[in-house]
């Protein structure tokens, strides 16, 4: 479906259509909405995921998500935010990265994993730290990490 869209509309319009309005984000429709079609953008599409992840940067994901997380016990929104958030981590840049740390996402995600009993929630948690401390072969996170005080 996605191939079909990218060949027929611009790329602002499927970003309209991949995308909850900001102010559902957070819904429970929402974040399944985002992290199915994130998901389901094509590997060879990596730049246009990359330009969705900008856009979820820009609606302040990061800093709502540790707010979002605790206050949502539902099984499924978790396991849909923290896969967002693994992507996030994934294809965002040093400034997404740092944002990530300074905000206290990944401290906090390092506790909710320790406490966690959900496998997926685990795994995307695991994902989202390793996205972040080997970023392609660069390590240098590492000590970002431990500046911050969630490594030491």
């Amino acid at each position: 479906l996605l191939n079909k869209y990218l060949g027929s509309i611009e790329e602002s319009e499927l970003l309209q259509l991949l995308l909850p309005p900001t102010n559902e984000m957070f819904t429970e429709g929402g974040i399944v909405k985002l992290a199915s079609n994130i998901e389901a953008i094509p590997d060879e599409e990596e730049e246009f995921r990359k330009q969705v992840i900008r856009e979820v940067v820009s609606a302040n994901f990061i800093s709502k998500f540790i707010e979002q997380y605790d206050s949502n016990t539902e099984e499924v929104y978790r396991r849909n935010l923290t896969y967002v958030i693994s992507r996030v981590a994934y294809l965002g840049d040093k400034a997404v990265i740092s944002s990530l740390v300074k905000s206290g996402v990944i401290k906090h995600l390092i506790t909710t994993w320790e406490h966690s009993t959900d496998s997926e929630v685990m795994f995307n948690i695991s994902a989202t730290l390793q996205n972040v401390a080997y970023d392609k072969g660069d390590f240098s996170h590492v000590d970002h990490l431990v500046e911050e005080g969630v490594l030491t």
